[in-house]
This record gives C-alpha cells, structure tokens and sequence, in this order.
C-alpha cells in the first residue's frame, strides 16, 4: 500500500493536478491509491483462496479415492451421505444416490472389511 501511495502521490505531482495547494493534493491522491490498491487485493485474496475442505466427507473421500471411485464423491454430497453415516450404508442407500452395482458393491464390502467402521455399525444396533 505503501507503494500504491508513493505512485498516488507521484502521479498528481508529475501530472501537475490539483491548484495552488499541491502538496495537499499529492496526499490526497495518494490515499485514493493506496485505497484502491488495497481494495484490489482484498478482493483478490477473497477469490483465489481454495474453497476449505469440507470436514463431513474426509474418511469418505478417502474410502473413495482408495477404491478408485472418487467420481462418485458429489454422489454422496448431493445425498447427504457423510462420515457419520458409512457405518449405516445399504445397498438400498447407495442406489438412492445414483451409484452403480459394481460401485456399491465395492463401496459395500470396504465398509464390512473396515474394522473401525464395522465396530461402529455393531455399537449401533
């Protein structure tokens, strides 16, 4: 912003903008710089930051991407299928959700193997 300033100011200097008073000129020119420059920014930052990870899909994600399915991600989203129900999955669910037998099968039988889950679906019942 400093910078912003600086070229602000010299800019009304060199222009020769303003009347008798250049010197109140140059700063007020500066400001408006600096402003607009730092305006710029924020709204630059606002719009290249990666959108956060959303933290009811990670063991999720990541039972689809081991499998090989991560195609099949905005499936569970548009759902609503997220960490806390994988122990709950059925077959019945997941073709509620658009997601071919081959897929659910494989989806299915991660879910049975997985020890952490299959301790949650027996908690559960």
């Amino acid at each position: 912003m400093a910078a912003a300033f600086g070229s602000g100011a010299m800019f009304s200097l060199v222009s020769g903008m303003g009347g008798p008073n250049q010197a109140a000129n140059a700063v007020t020119s500066g400001l408006f710089f600096a402003l607009v420059q730092g305006g710029l920014f924020q709204l630059g930052q606002k719009f290249s930051q990666p959108p956060a990870e959303d933290t009811h899909y990670v063991k999720t994600r990541h039972m689809l991407h081991n499998l090989g399915l991560q195609s099949y991600e905005k499936n569970f989203k548009k759902g609503l299928l997220t960490d806390n129900t994988l122990p709950l999955l059925t077959d019945s669910a997941l073709r509620d959700v658009r997601i071919p037998p081959g897929p659910r099968l494989l989806i299915l039988d991660h879910i049975h193997r997985d020890p952490d889950l299959r301790e949650k679906r027996g908690s559960r019942s």
